[in-house]
Protein backbone atom coordinates (compact mmCIF):
# COMPACT_ATOMS: atom_id res chain seq x y z
CA UNK A 1 0.00 0.00 0.00
CA UNK A 2 2.75 2.56 0.90
CA UNK A 3 4.97 1.77 -2.21
CA UNK A 4 1.13 2.35 -4.31
CA UNK A 5 1.12 5.71 -2.56
CA UNK A 6 4.30 6.77 -3.17
CA UNK A 7 4.48 5.97 -6.73
CA UNK A 8 1.04 8.13 -6.83
CA UNK A 9 3.16 11.07 -5.45
CA UNK A 10 5.91 10.27 -7.65
CA UNK A 11 3.76 10.48 -10.91
CA UNK A 12 1.96 13.38 -9.44
CA UNK A 13 4.99 15.07 -8.90
CA UNK A 14 6.31 14.22 -12.55
CA UNK A 15 3.26 15.48 -14.08
CA UNK A 16 2.72 18.81 -12.16
CA UNK A 17 6.66 19.50 -13.15
CA UNK A 18 5.92 18.55 -16.95
CA UNK A 19 2.94 21.04 -17.05
CA UNK A 20 5.11 23.74 -15.16
CA UNK A 21 7.91 23.41 -18.06
CA UNK A 22 4.75 24.21 -20.89
CA UNK A 23 2.51 26.41 -19.46
CA UNK A 24 3.09 30.09 -20.92
CA UNK A 25 2.10 33.20 -19.36
CA UNK A 26 -1.66 34.02 -19.89
CA UNK A 27 -0.90 37.08 -21.48
CA UNK A 28 1.81 35.05 -24.30
CA UNK A 29 -0.78 32.89 -24.48
CA UNK A 30 -3.53 35.27 -25.80
CA UNK A 31 -0.78 37.39 -28.11
CA UNK A 32 -0.42 33.65 -29.58
CA UNK A 33 -3.87 32.71 -30.28
CA UNK A 34 -4.52 36.17 -31.90
CA UNK A 35 -1.35 36.06 -34.26
CA UNK A 36 -2.77 31.96 -35.36
CA UNK A 37 -6.09 34.04 -36.12
CA UNK A 38 -4.11 36.69 -37.96
CA UNK A 39 -1.33 35.59 -39.22
CA UNK A 40 -1.91 35.53 -43.44
CA UNK A 41 0.40 32.61 -43.66
CA UNK A 42 -1.38 30.40 -41.73
CA UNK A 43 -4.60 31.06 -43.64
CA UNK A 44 -2.42 30.33 -46.58
CA UNK A 45 -1.34 27.07 -45.22
CA UNK A 46 -4.70 26.28 -44.64
CA UNK A 47 -6.03 26.97 -47.69
CA UNK A 48 -3.18 24.47 -49.32
CA UNK A 49 -4.66 21.64 -47.21
CA UNK A 50 -8.06 22.47 -48.61
CA UNK A 51 -6.32 22.49 -52.11
CA UNK A 52 -4.91 18.65 -50.95
CA UNK A 53 -8.59 17.32 -50.11
CA UNK A 54 -10.10 18.63 -53.03
CA UNK A 55 -7.73 16.78 -54.89
CA UNK A 56 -8.08 13.54 -52.84
CA UNK A 57 -11.86 13.85 -53.69
CA UNK A 58 -10.46 14.16 -57.52
CA UNK A 59 -8.49 10.75 -57.13
CA UNK A 60 -11.57 8.66 -55.75
CA UNK A 61 -13.58 10.63 -58.98
CA UNK A 62 -11.22 7.46 -61.09
CA UNK A 63 -13.61 5.05 -59.11
CA UNK A 64 -17.02 6.81 -60.41
CA UNK A 65 -18.87 6.09 -64.02
CA UNK A 66 -17.99 8.55 -66.51
CA UNK A 67 -21.17 9.82 -68.70
CA UNK A 68 -21.16 11.62 -71.33
CA UNK A 69 -23.38 13.09 -73.92
CA UNK A 70 -22.67 12.70 -77.68
CA UNK A 71 -24.44 13.64 -80.85
CA UNK A 72 -22.55 13.03 -84.33
CA UNK A 73 -23.45 13.69 -87.76
CA UNK A 74 -21.42 12.13 -90.84
CA UNK A 75 -21.84 12.35 -94.58
CA UNK A 76 -20.34 8.96 -96.58
CA UNK A 77 -20.23 7.68 -100.02
CA UNK A 78 -19.77 5.57 -102.05
CA UNK A 79 -22.91 4.00 -99.49
CA UNK A 80 -23.22 -0.35 -100.06
CA UNK A 81 -25.86 -1.06 -102.45
CA UNK A 82 -27.56 -4.01 -104.35
CA UNK A 83 -29.63 -3.90 -107.11
CA UNK A 84 -32.23 -6.36 -106.99
CA UNK A 85 -34.47 -7.60 -110.23
CA UNK A 86 -38.06 -6.63 -110.02
CA UNK A 87 -39.52 -7.77 -113.39
CA UNK A 88 -39.54 -6.44 -116.41
CA UNK A 89 -35.91 -5.58 -116.87
CA UNK A 90 -35.92 -3.69 -113.87
CA UNK A 91 -34.23 -3.14 -110.79
CA UNK A 92 -34.07 -1.94 -107.51
CA UNK A 93 -31.40 -0.48 -105.48
CA UNK A 94 -31.44 -1.11 -102.20
CA UNK A 95 -28.71 0.82 -99.84
CA UNK A 96 -27.65 -0.67 -97.08
CA UNK A 97 -25.95 2.68 -95.08
CA UNK A 98 -27.43 5.53 -95.17
CA UNK A 99 -25.41 8.98 -96.47
CA UNK A 100 -26.24 11.09 -94.12
CA UNK A 101 -25.36 9.27 -90.75
CA UNK A 102 -26.65 10.64 -87.30
CA UNK A 103 -26.27 9.30 -83.84
CA UNK A 104 -27.42 10.66 -80.86
CA UNK A 105 -27.02 8.99 -77.55
CA UNK A 106 -25.91 8.47 -73.79
CA UNK A 107 -22.53 6.55 -73.32
CA UNK A 108 -21.28 5.23 -69.96
CA UNK A 109 -17.90 3.92 -68.65
CA UNK A 110 -17.43 2.23 -65.15
CA UNK A 111 -14.16 1.00 -64.31
CA UNK A 112 -14.42 -2.21 -62.68
CA UNK A 113 -10.86 -3.20 -61.64
CA UNK A 114 -7.31 -1.12 -62.15
CA UNK A 115 -5.75 -3.41 -59.92
CA UNK A 116 -5.24 -0.93 -57.66
CA UNK A 117 -3.57 2.15 -59.17
CA UNK A 118 -6.56 4.21 -58.47
CA UNK A 119 -5.73 2.79 -54.76
CA UNK A 120 -2.64 4.05 -54.96
CA UNK A 121 -3.57 7.43 -56.43
CA UNK A 122 -5.80 8.28 -53.37
CA UNK A 123 -3.75 6.91 -50.97
CA UNK A 124 -1.21 9.51 -52.18
CA UNK A 125 -3.48 12.35 -52.23
CA UNK A 126 -3.79 11.47 -48.38
CA UNK A 127 -0.17 11.43 -47.51
CA UNK A 128 -0.10 15.05 -49.39
CA UNK A 129 -3.23 16.04 -46.68
CA UNK A 130 -0.98 14.97 -44.11
CA UNK A 131 2.11 16.80 -45.72
CA UNK A 132 -0.19 20.21 -45.61
CA UNK A 133 -1.12 19.80 -42.10
CA UNK A 134 1.96 19.10 -40.69
CA UNK A 135 3.24 22.03 -42.76
CA UNK A 136 0.40 24.32 -40.91
CA UNK A 137 1.67 23.08 -37.53
CA UNK A 138 5.03 23.78 -38.40
CA UNK A 139 3.97 27.43 -39.59
CA UNK A 140 1.88 28.11 -36.35
CA UNK A 141 5.10 26.85 -33.98
CA UNK A 142 7.37 28.88 -35.87
CA UNK A 143 5.31 31.70 -35.45
CA UNK A 144 4.49 31.11 -31.67
CA UNK A 145 8.00 30.79 -30.94
CA UNK A 146 8.69 34.16 -32.67
CA UNK A 147 5.76 35.51 -30.39
CA UNK A 148 7.51 34.51 -27.57
CA UNK A 149 10.78 35.87 -28.74
CA UNK A 150 8.91 38.93 -28.83
CA UNK A 151 7.34 38.87 -25.76
CA UNK A 152 10.22 37.93 -23.61
CA UNK A 153 12.14 40.63 -25.50
CA UNK A 154 9.76 43.40 -24.46
CA UNK A 155 9.83 42.08 -20.70
CA UNK A 156 13.81 42.00 -20.88
CA UNK A 157 14.04 45.28 -22.27
CA UNK A 158 11.67 47.14 -19.67
CA UNK A 159 13.76 45.96 -17.32
CA UNK A 160 17.17 47.73 -18.82
CA UNK A 161 14.91 50.24 -18.88
CA UNK A 162 14.76 49.95 -15.04
CA UNK A 163 18.22 49.80 -14.85
CA UNK A 164 19.00 52.66 -17.13
CA UNK A 165 16.40 54.66 -15.64
CA UNK A 166 18.26 53.76 -12.20
CA UNK A 167 21.39 55.12 -13.58
CA UNK A 168 20.24 58.15 -14.46
CA UNK A 169 18.42 59.03 -10.90
CA UNK A 170 21.74 57.96 -9.56
CA UNK A 171 23.68 60.43 -11.90
CA UNK A 172 21.47 63.22 -10.87
CA UNK A 173 22.00 62.07 -7.43
CA UNK A 174 25.55 62.27 -8.04
CA UNK A 175 25.10 66.09 -9.79
CA UNK A 176 23.30 67.55 -7.05
CA UNK A 177 25.41 66.53 -4.43
CA UNK A 178 28.73 67.71 -6.70
CA UNK A 179 27.33 70.78 -7.44
CA UNK A 180 26.15 71.55 -3.52
CA UNK A 181 30.03 70.80 -3.47
CA UNK A 182 31.62 73.07 -6.04
CA UNK A 183 29.33 76.05 -3.90
CA UNK A 184 31.27 74.37 -0.44
CA UNK A 185 34.25 74.84 -2.87
CA UNK A 186 34.83 71.03 -2.13
CA UNK A 187 34.85 69.97 -5.75
CA UNK A 188 36.26 71.29 -9.11
CA UNK A 189 33.96 72.06 -12.05
CA UNK A 190 35.62 69.27 -13.97
CA UNK A 191 33.83 66.44 -11.48
CA UNK A 192 30.10 68.40 -12.86
CA UNK A 193 30.94 67.94 -16.11
CA UNK A 194 32.01 64.52 -16.00
CA UNK A 195 28.99 63.38 -14.55
CA UNK A 196 26.40 65.48 -16.86
CA UNK A 197 28.67 63.78 -19.92
CA UNK A 198 28.11 60.28 -17.63
CA UNK A 199 24.30 60.88 -17.58
CA UNK A 200 23.77 61.95 -21.49
CA UNK A 201 25.48 58.92 -22.19
CA UNK A 202 22.81 57.10 -19.42
CA UNK A 203 20.00 59.30 -21.25
CA UNK A 204 20.78 58.41 -24.80
CA UNK A 205 21.01 55.00 -24.25
CA UNK A 206 17.74 54.53 -22.37
CA UNK A 207 16.23 56.61 -25.71
CA UNK A 208 17.95 53.56 -28.08
CA UNK A 209 16.37 50.86 -25.40
CA UNK A 210 12.94 52.95 -25.99
CA UNK A 211 13.42 52.57 -29.48
CA UNK A 212 14.21 48.89 -29.42
CA UNK A 213 11.00 48.58 -27.32
CA UNK A 214 8.82 50.18 -29.41
CA UNK A 215 9.90 48.02 -32.32
CA UNK A 216 9.33 44.88 -30.84
CA UNK A 217 5.79 46.31 -29.98
CA UNK A 218 5.46 47.53 -33.24
CA UNK A 219 6.41 43.57 -34.62
CA UNK A 220 3.46 42.47 -32.22
CA UNK A 221 1.09 44.62 -33.14
CA UNK A 222 1.63 43.56 -36.89
CA UNK A 223 0.80 39.85 -36.48
CA UNK A 224 -1.73 40.53 -33.43
CA UNK A 225 -3.73 43.21 -34.75
CA UNK A 226 -3.29 44.99 -31.58
CA UNK A 227 -2.45 48.63 -31.20
CA UNK A 228 -0.47 51.06 -28.60
CA UNK A 229 2.52 50.50 -26.45
CA UNK A 230 3.67 49.11 -23.10
CA UNK A 231 0.89 46.80 -22.76
CA UNK A 232 2.84 44.11 -21.53
CA UNK A 233 2.50 43.66 -17.96
CA UNK A 234 4.48 40.79 -17.16
CA UNK A 235 7.78 42.63 -14.91
CA UNK A 236 10.13 38.94 -15.18
CA UNK A 237 10.28 35.61 -16.91
CA UNK A 238 10.47 32.62 -15.41
CA UNK A 239 14.02 31.13 -16.79
CA UNK A 240 12.63 27.42 -15.58
CA UNK A 241 9.77 27.83 -18.25
CA UNK A 242 10.85 26.03 -20.83
CA UNK A 243 12.54 22.69 -20.41
CA UNK A 244 15.52 22.18 -21.84
CA UNK A 245 17.14 18.68 -20.84
CA UNK A 246 14.20 16.26 -22.58
CA UNK A 247 14.21 17.46 -26.13
CA UNK A 248 14.65 15.90 -29.22
CA UNK A 249 14.20 15.62 -32.81
CA UNK A 250 11.63 12.95 -32.66
CA UNK A 251 8.68 15.38 -32.65
CA UNK A 252 10.20 17.99 -35.38
CA UNK A 253 7.75 19.61 -37.84
CA UNK A 254 10.37 19.58 -40.43
CA UNK A 255 11.35 15.59 -39.59
CA UNK A 256 7.30 14.77 -39.56
CA UNK A 257 7.04 16.82 -42.79
CA UNK A 258 9.85 14.69 -44.48
CA UNK A 259 8.39 11.44 -43.48
CA UNK A 260 4.87 12.91 -44.89
CA UNK A 261 7.12 13.56 -48.06
CA UNK A 262 8.66 9.90 -48.02
CA UNK A 263 4.94 8.67 -47.75
CA UNK A 264 4.24 9.89 -50.75
CA UNK A 265 7.76 9.37 -52.42
CA UNK A 266 6.56 5.43 -51.82
CA UNK A 267 3.21 5.65 -53.28
CA UNK A 268 4.38 7.33 -56.16
CA UNK A 269 6.63 4.38 -56.39
CA UNK A 270 3.95 1.98 -56.61
CA UNK A 271 1.31 4.06 -59.05
CA UNK A 272 4.63 4.22 -61.56
CA UNK A 273 4.67 0.40 -61.22
CA UNK A 274 1.10 -0.03 -61.79
CA UNK A 275 1.58 1.66 -65.38
CA UNK A 276 2.02 -1.60 -66.61
CA UNK A 277 -1.40 -3.15 -65.21
CA UNK A 278 -4.41 -3.53 -67.05
CA UNK A 279 -8.08 -2.25 -66.77
CA UNK A 280 -11.05 -3.49 -66.97
CA UNK A 281 -14.34 -0.84 -67.75
CA UNK A 282 -18.23 -1.71 -68.22
CA UNK A 283 -19.37 0.19 -71.33
CA UNK A 284 -23.04 0.79 -72.28
CA UNK A 285 -24.80 3.41 -74.39
CA UNK A 286 -28.60 4.17 -75.06
CA UNK A 287 -29.72 6.48 -77.84
CA UNK A 288 -31.26 7.19 -81.26
CA UNK A 289 -29.20 6.90 -84.75
CA UNK A 290 -30.40 5.72 -88.48
CA UNK A 291 -28.61 2.85 -90.74
CA UNK A 292 -30.79 0.25 -89.73
CA UNK A 293 -32.59 -1.91 -92.31
CA UNK A 294 -35.31 -2.33 -93.47
CA UNK A 295 -35.47 1.69 -93.06
CA UNK A 296 -31.63 2.89 -92.70
CA UNK A 297 -32.82 6.82 -93.11
CA UNK A 298 -35.05 6.41 -89.86
CA UNK A 299 -34.27 7.17 -86.67
CA UNK A 300 -34.70 4.23 -83.92
CA UNK A 301 -33.99 3.83 -80.51
CA UNK A 302 -30.93 1.47 -79.50
CA UNK A 303 -28.87 0.27 -76.22
CA UNK A 304 -25.79 -1.52 -76.35
CA UNK A 305 -23.93 -2.93 -72.91
CA UNK A 306 -19.87 -4.47 -72.45
CA UNK A 307 -17.03 -4.73 -70.91
CA UNK A 308 -13.47 -3.87 -72.34
CA UNK A 309 -10.52 -4.89 -71.03
CA UNK A 310 -7.05 -2.22 -71.86
CA UNK A 311 -4.18 -4.02 -71.46
CA UNK A 312 -0.82 -1.45 -72.08
CA UNK A 313 1.78 -2.89 -74.69
CA UNK A 314 3.43 0.06 -75.62
CA UNK A 315 2.69 3.47 -73.59
CA UNK A 316 3.51 6.88 -74.19
CA UNK A 317 3.61 7.31 -70.48
CA UNK A 318 6.92 5.09 -70.10
CA UNK A 319 6.36 3.22 -67.27
CA UNK A 320 9.63 1.99 -66.66
CA UNK A 321 10.84 5.73 -66.54
CA UNK A 322 8.40 7.05 -63.98
CA UNK A 323 9.29 3.86 -61.95
CA UNK A 324 12.93 4.69 -62.16
CA UNK A 325 12.14 8.82 -61.34
CA UNK A 326 10.09 7.82 -58.43
CA UNK A 327 12.94 5.73 -57.00
CA UNK A 328 15.67 8.32 -57.45
CA UNK A 329 12.79 10.72 -55.62
CA UNK A 330 12.22 8.66 -53.00
CA UNK A 331 16.20 7.83 -51.96
CA UNK A 332 16.83 11.81 -52.20
CA UNK A 333 13.95 12.43 -50.06
CA UNK A 334 15.29 9.54 -47.47
CA UNK A 335 19.03 11.30 -47.71
CA UNK A 336 17.20 14.35 -46.61
CA UNK A 337 15.34 13.23 -43.96
CA UNK A 338 18.66 11.52 -42.49
CA UNK A 339 20.82 14.58 -43.16
CA UNK A 340 17.80 16.84 -41.38
CA UNK A 341 18.52 14.60 -38.20
CA UNK A 342 21.76 14.79 -38.26
CA UNK A 343 21.40 18.68 -38.80
CA UNK A 344 18.67 18.78 -35.84
CA UNK A 345 21.18 16.76 -33.26
CA UNK A 346 23.95 18.99 -34.14
CA UNK A 347 21.47 21.70 -33.38
CA UNK A 348 20.41 20.53 -30.23
CA UNK A 349 23.49 19.27 -28.63
CA UNK A 350 25.19 22.85 -29.71
CA UNK A 351 21.56 24.70 -28.05
CA UNK A 352 22.15 22.20 -24.37
CA UNK A 353 26.45 23.61 -24.88
CA UNK A 354 25.03 27.12 -25.02
CA UNK A 355 22.15 26.93 -22.23
CA UNK A 356 25.15 25.38 -20.04
CA UNK A 357 27.62 27.90 -20.74
CA UNK A 358 25.09 30.52 -20.27
CA UNK A 359 23.78 29.38 -16.83
CA UNK A 360 27.24 29.26 -15.87
CA UNK A 361 28.47 32.64 -16.80
CA UNK A 362 24.76 33.77 -15.39
CA UNK A 363 26.36 32.72 -11.77
CA UNK A 364 29.36 34.60 -12.19
CA UNK A 365 27.12 37.63 -12.92
CA UNK A 366 24.93 37.51 -9.88
CA UNK A 367 27.81 37.56 -8.24
CA UNK A 368 29.38 40.46 -9.63
CA UNK A 369 26.03 42.57 -9.40
CA UNK A 370 25.93 41.64 -5.45
CA UNK A 371 29.94 42.91 -5.43
CA UNK A 372 29.09 45.51 -7.69
CA UNK A 373 26.43 46.92 -5.34
CA UNK A 374 28.59 46.76 -2.24
CA UNK A 375 31.45 48.62 -4.53
CA UNK A 376 28.87 50.93 -5.07
CA UNK A 377 27.58 51.46 -1.61
CA UNK A 378 31.19 52.18 0.02
CA UNK A 379 32.08 54.19 -2.97
CA UNK A 380 29.07 57.24 -2.09
CA UNK A 381 30.68 56.79 1.66
CA UNK A 382 33.77 57.37 0.69
CA UNK A 383 33.00 59.91 -1.93
CA UNK A 384 31.08 62.34 0.43
CA UNK A 385 33.64 61.63 2.90
CA UNK A 386 36.46 62.75 0.11
CA UNK A 387 38.12 60.11 0.39
CA UNK A 388 38.04 58.87 -3.33
CA UNK A 389 37.54 61.43 -6.59
CA UNK A 390 34.57 61.82 -8.47
CA UNK A 391 35.92 59.18 -11.61
CA UNK A 392 36.45 56.40 -9.24
CA UNK A 393 32.33 57.16 -8.27
CA UNK A 394 31.11 56.99 -11.65
CA UNK A 395 33.19 54.00 -12.63
CA UNK A 396 31.91 51.94 -9.75
CA UNK A 397 28.60 53.27 -10.86
CA UNK A 398 29.21 52.35 -14.29
CA UNK A 399 30.38 48.68 -13.16
CA UNK A 400 27.28 48.25 -11.01
CA UNK A 401 24.87 48.91 -14.42
CA UNK A 402 27.22 46.79 -16.62
CA UNK A 403 27.06 44.17 -14.22
CA UNK A 404 22.93 44.38 -13.76
CA UNK A 405 22.70 44.88 -17.69
CA UNK A 406 24.98 41.62 -18.94
CA UNK A 407 23.13 39.93 -16.06
CA UNK A 408 19.17 40.94 -17.88
CA UNK A 409 21.33 40.10 -21.35
CA UNK A 410 22.27 36.68 -20.16
CA UNK A 411 18.74 35.35 -18.71
CA UNK A 412 17.34 36.68 -22.16
CA UNK A 413 19.79 34.48 -24.05
CA UNK A 414 19.40 31.79 -21.66
CA UNK A 415 15.86 31.96 -22.81
CA UNK A 416 16.13 32.50 -26.33
CA UNK A 417 18.32 29.04 -25.93
CA UNK A 418 15.74 27.56 -24.31
CA UNK A 419 13.09 28.39 -26.59
CA UNK A 420 14.91 27.39 -29.33
CA UNK A 421 15.94 23.79 -27.88
CA UNK A 422 11.59 23.55 -27.72
CA UNK A 423 11.02 24.93 -30.63
CA UNK A 424 13.44 22.17 -32.38
CA UNK A 425 11.34 19.47 -30.13
CA UNK A 426 8.35 21.02 -31.86
CA UNK A 427 6.86 21.28 -27.90
CA UNK A 428 3.47 23.20 -27.57
CA UNK A 429 3.92 25.68 -24.58
CA UNK A 430 0.78 27.67 -25.54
Amino acid sequence: MTKKILLMVILFCGTVFSFAQTIAPAQLTELINKALDNYPKLKEANEYINLSEAKKDLAYGAYMPVITGDASYRYGKPTPSIKFPVGGGIFQEVNFLPANNFDMGLKLQQPIWDFGRTGATVQKAKSDIATSKDNLESARNTLAYQMAQVYFGIVFLNKSVDVQNEQIKLLEANEKLISDKIKNGDALKFDLLSTQVKKNSAQNRLIDLQTQLKKQYDLLNMVTGNSGYNYIIAKDADGNLFNADAVSADNNFDIRVLNDKLATSNWDVKIAKRGWLPQLVANASAGYKNGFVPDINKLMFNYNVGVGLSVPIFSSARPNYQTKIAKINLQANTYALEAQKLSLNKDIAQAKNDVDATQNKLMNYELQVEQANEAVSLANVRYKGGVITNLELLTAQTNLQDAQLGKIQLEYNLLLSKLDLNRIGGTKFW
